[in-house]
Order: C-alpha cells, then sequence, then structure tokens
C-alpha cells in the first residue's frame, strides 16, 4: 500500500494499524522495531510509518519519547499510534511497555499530540495497549 492509498483510508483497529507496520519489518525478525505512525484528526496516515528505533539482537529497545514525538511533530501529526513488534513472536506487554505507553500519554497530553494506541505486534496476533487500559 502506498502513502496515497494510506491517506484515503482511516485507521480504525489494531488491526489496520498491525497490518501497515507488518509491511515495514523484515521477514526474519531479529530485534525489535519501533514504529510512529503519523495520523490526521481523522485517523488518516500523514506519512509512511517511521522507524524511531531499532533493538539489539536480544530484542530489547527503550521507547523513547523524545525521539517518537520529534518525528510525530515533524509530520504535523494531529495524533499517533507508537507499534513495535516483539520478535520471539508473542505480542504479551512487558511492564516495560505499559509504563512507556503510560508516559508516552502524558507526553502526548503536554504536546498536544495524544497517543491514541500503542500496539505490539507478534507472530500471529497483535495486542493494543488502548483496548488493555480500557478493559482494566
Amino acid at each position: 500500500m502506498n502513502l496515497q492509498q494510506m491517506r484515503t483510508k482511516s485507521i480504525t483497529t489494531p488491526s489496520d494499524a498491525a497490518a501497515i507496520i507488518r509491511a515495514e519489518l523484515p521477514k526474519v525478525q531479529k530485534e525489535e522495531r519501533v514504529f510512529v505512525l503519523p495520523l490526521d484528526a481523522n485517523g488518516k496516515m500523514l506519512a509512511k510509518p517511521i522507524l524511531v528505533s531499532v533493538g539489539h539482537e536480544d530484542g530489547t529497545t527503550a521507547i523513547d519519547a523524545g525521539a517518537i514525538f520529534r518525528e510525530a511533530l515533524a509530520a504535523r501529526a494531529e495524533e499517533i499510534i507508537v507499534a513495535h513488534n516483539h520478535p520471539s513472536g508473542d505480542p504479551t506487554p512487558s511492564k516495560a511497555d505499559v509504563n512507556a505507553t503510560c508516559q508516552l500519554r502524558e507526553a502526548g497530553e503536554l504536546l498536544n499530540v495524544p497517543i491514541i494506541d500503542h500496539i505490539i505486534i507478534g507472530r500471529d496476533d497483535v495486542v493494543s495497549l488502548a483496548e488493555m487500559f480500557l478493559s482494566v
């Protein structure tokens, strides 16, 4: 899917966002990769997914709020989705993932660029932290 096609379709589910990110991931996933999806107020892509960081061979990487929001602001995002993969294939969020999501939400509120979801992509499944927080 090219950017023009992305701009015509709103991202309304975690699966929509995951499909876009999966296209950006290498076939063999050895490292965790963190992306930001810059969106307009209607949930339409403003730019292709932006790779913010690549983890180490052990699969872990820090989710850097500064880097995420620098890219979001540069793309003139009105809201964002943050996404990363778990090379293990298990999309279950770690405590660090949950903590990072809380920090990103706070930063987004301060910058007036809300994070509408943080998704974790596994081998076959995707976990939406926004959906998890709503169910807690």
